[in-house]
Formats: structure tokens, sequence, C-alpha cells
């Protein structure tokens, strides 16, 4: 209302002058050319309201400065009276258009400032306007609403009015930095920022900083948005995702749990496989070895069997003749036999025994020396004319061992000894006891073994090539003797060649 007022006392003011002009140029003569007062009127025509009067004032003026010509009374010819004028009338309309270019400027500014008022007034978003020293210039009705302010009421306050009292300090010092370096960006990269209202309660904000200069003077556009709702939806989020990670924790968990439960079973299933598959091979090697042992033992009790039937006969015939040389010698005949017979039934045993898992070590203190008397006694029968038995020993003789398991090592070595070698020939048993280990050894000047079948001394049901044909036996004994050994954690081997004798040790753990 006071604008339009204004523009009007300016309206009149040109009209006035426009008439004071027309009058004076009637009046004075023509050599006065006051024409140009015209001008002053066009200048205060920036004044007008609208365009269109500019536009009228340029040809009011223009017609009144012909008129003037017109009514006053010609001391020359009009033509160059209206000649003389036209620069003057000229000047009118180029003022004129000044005029109107400047209105334009004028609306554009107005205009441009009326947006920049509306978006200022209705942004939803908060805006604060400060200047270097951090006091607040202007401040949209939104960031005065979040805050808790009246109207206008932040105006002329510094900006540390909105901030935290134990932030407050500090942001003197940030405020001092942003402007050594002024860049636009958002504020507190990194930190939750915090807003203080007016009551003095604080909600979290977020805060992007734009600086700019106007006629040397600094200032920053701070826009200011409620992160309250933001916030409430992080912690919610995060709340969600310690819940989603429990979850996800508790079902890892469980999945642990069904795979170890599942590797369980299936170590229960292979290990159940593996027994299955062990006692599937366990019977079928006892079916062989039933087998074998019908074959073996058809062919090896035949023999004897025969031999003590055959003796016992012709014993019978001889004790009614008196002859007693040849009793002696079936006797003889038969005992062979008989014992012949007792050792493959007791290797038999013996397997049986091993294979069911029915042997077990027992250590003991046992004499060494007397333990191989043991022996010697046992199988002085079974000895050949002329063979001798010689044992040394040396070292400790009390030793701590299974004394069974190590008498029938020792039972199966000599028995080999006195089977493969010849009538007169020496069996020696040499013992020592060293740093808790005893090594026994049993050398024989027999038959020896050939090298292409030593390979295969220890198993099960093999002999020699050499023995085959010649000398009784089952192939038991060598395996048996190592599997007692290798039960009492100790070890066997043999040095043997054909026609110079063998020689076989077991070393043993005291």
């Amino acid at each position: 209302m006071l604008t339009f007022e204004k523009n009007t006392h300016f309206a009149r003011l040109v009209w006035v002058i426009v008439a004071c002009v027309f009058v004076a140029d009637l009046l004075v003569p023509r050599h006065y050319d006051i024409v140009f007062g015209y001008l002053l009127a066009h200048f205060l025509a920036v004044f007008f309201r609208e365009k269109s009067d500019v536009m009228l004032l340029a040809v009011v003026t223009s017609a009144l400065s012909i008129v003037v010509l017109v009514i006053k009374p010609q001391d020359a010819p009009l033509e160059q009276m209206l000649l003389e004028r036209a620069p003057a009338i000229v000047s009118f309309w180029a003022a004129a258009f000044f005029v109107i270019k400047f209105m334009r400027l004028r609306e554009e500014e107005e205009l441009q400032e009326g947006r920049f008022k509306a978006l200022f007034a209705h942004a939803n978003q908060g805006i604060l306007l400060a200047n270097r020293s951090g006091e607040i210039v202007m401040a949209n009705p939104s960031v005065e609403q979040l805050f808790g302010y009246q109207l206008g009421e932040l105006i002329g306050n510094k900006i540390e009015i909105l901030i935290p009292n134990r932030f407050a300090s500090r942001h003197v010092g940030h405020r001092t930095s942003f402007h050594k370096n002024p860049n636009a960006r958002p504020m507190g990269i990194g930190l939750s920022l915090f807003g203080k209202k007016k009551d003095g309660s604080e909600l979290p904000v977020e805060v992007s900083l734009s600086p700019f200069r106007i006629h040397e003077n600094e200032y920053v556009v701070a826009f200011v948005v409620d992160n309250t709702i933001r916030k409430n939806n992080e912690h919610s989020i995060l709340k969600q995702k310690q819940e989603l990670s429990s979850l996800s924790q508790a079902l890892r968990e469980l999945n642990e749990s069904l795979e170890n439960k599942v590797s369980e079973r299936t170590e229960e299933l292979e290990q159940a496989k593996n027994e299955l598959k062990s006692s599937l091979d366990k019977e079928r090697e006892l079916g062989e070895l039933k087998s074998r042992f019908v074959s073996m033992a058809s062919h090896e009790f035949r023999t004897p069997l025969t031999s003590v039937l055959s003796s016992s006969g012709l014993i019978q015939q001889y004790a009614d003749r008196q002859d007693i040389a040849n009793i002696k010698k079936h006797a003889e005949r038969i005992r062979s036999a008989v014992n012949g017979l007792n050792t493959i039934l007791t290797e038999f045993l013996s397997l049986g025994r091993l294979e069911e898992g029915r042997v077990s070590v027992n250590p003991e203190r046992t004499d060494m020396g007397e333990l191989i008397q043991d022996v010697h006694e046992t199988l002085r029968n079974l000895f050949k004319s002329g063979q001798t038995f010689v044992h040394n020993h040396s070292g400790e003789s009390l030793v701590f061992i299974d004394a069974n398991l190590t008498k029938n090592i020792l039972i199966n070595l000599i028995s080999n000894a006195i089977k493969y070698s010849p009538e007169g020939a020496p069996i020696t048993v040499e013992s020592s006891v060293t740093a808790g280990e005893i090594l026994i050894k049993v050398i024989d000047r027999g038959m020896g073994i050939p090298y292409q079948d030593q390979k295969h001394l220890f198993d099960r049901f093999f002999r020699a090539s050499n023995a085959v044909n010649t000398t009784q036996g089952t192939g038991l004994g060598l395996y048996i003797v190592q599997r007692y050994a290798e039960m009492m954690g100790g070890a066997v081997g043999y040095e043997s060649a054909v026609e110079e004798g063998s020689t076989f040790w077991v070393r043993l753990k005291s």
C-alpha cells in the first residue's frame, strides 16, 4: 500500500514537470530551447508502475514538443524547427526505452525475490542464514518451529544458541575453521549431531552448510533437517539387525549341531560298516582257514597216522618174536609221528586263539635262563641223534616279560631248528639283556631258506620250496611267532642261506 502511494506521488510529480516544461517552452523565446527539461520527467518515470505509462509519457512529450512549434510565432521555417527538435524527441524515446528496460530488470528482481521469499518461507526444511561472526541473519518459519521459537525470535542471536551447551564452546572453533576453508559439505561428517530447542531439550539433526559472499560479506546457509524419525528408524533397524544376528547365530549353531550329529551318525555308520566288513573279512578268513585246515589236516595227518598204524602192527608181530630192537625202532617212529601231530594241533590251536582275539599279554618277572632251560626240557624228545643244545646268556637274568608267549616263541623257533637241521648238528640259543631290551637268537646249521622264498617267510601256511617235500609242517609257526612278538611290542628277524643254516632273532622290551 505504501509503495502504491509512493508511486502515485511520483507520477503526479512527473506530469507536473511535463506541464511546467510545456508552459515554459511556450513562453520563452526559441533560442532558449528548454525542451530537454522533459528528460527529467522521463528519468523520474522509473517509479511508474506500468510500462505503458512510460510509453504514454514519451508520446505526450514528443507531441507537446511539436505542438509548441506550431503554436509559437514561427521565426524560422517549420521544417528547420522540427529538425532542431529531432535530437530532443529521440532522447525522449531513448530515455523511455531505458526506463522500460530498467523496469523489466526490476520486475525480474522482484520476481526472483518473491520466489526466494516463497521458497524461504514455505520450505519444509529448516533454513538459517548466518554471517561470519556466527550471528543469525535470517531464519525461515520451519527452523523456528523446529527449535520452538516465535517468528523472528532467532534473528540477531548467535548460532550457538541452537547447539547443546556441551558442544557450544567447541563449535566456535569449528566455525572459525570452516570460514578459513569454506566449502559446501555436510556438517559433522561421521558424527551424530544434536540441536538444542528453546526449552533446553535436544533433538537429533542433520545439517548441510553452503557458504557464499555478497559485497565482501561472508555468509553461510545452513539447511537443518529433523533426524528424529531417521534415528528412530536406525534404532529400529539396528534392533532388527541384532535380532536377525541372534536368529542367524541360533540358526548357525543349530546348523552346526545338525552337521555334528550328521557327522557323528556318519562316523557311527562308517564304523559299523567297517566293523561289519571286518567281521565279514574275518569270517571269510576263518572260512578259508578252516578249508585250508581240513585240506592240510587230511594230508598232514594221513602220513603220521599211517606210520602209527603200521608201526603198531609191526610192534605186535615183533613182540611175539621178542625182537626188542625192531620194537624200539617202531616205538620211536610212533613217538615221532605223535610229536608231529601234537605240533600241528598246537599250531592250529594257537592260530585259532590269535584270530579270535583270545590271546592277551601278561608280563611278569621271569628268569631268562630258567625259561630257556624249560623250553629245552620240553623239546628234549624232539632232538635227532647227535644234535646238541647250547645256551649262552649275557646281562641280567631277571626280566619283565610274558613268560608264556616268550616260551611259545622259543618252542616254535627251536623246534624248527631241530626239524630242519641234520643229525649231529648243534642248536645254539644266545640271549642278552641290555638297557631294558631282550635279544634272543636261535642258530642252526640246517638246510637254510632259499632267497626267493624269504619275502613270504612270515605268511600263513607258507613253506619254503626246499622243505615242502622233505619235512612235515603247517607253515604257521613263524606267522605265530611274529604275531606274539608284535603283541609284546617286539620284532622278529632272520638271516639265512641255503645249506649254511639260519639265525632267527627276537627283540623284546623288558
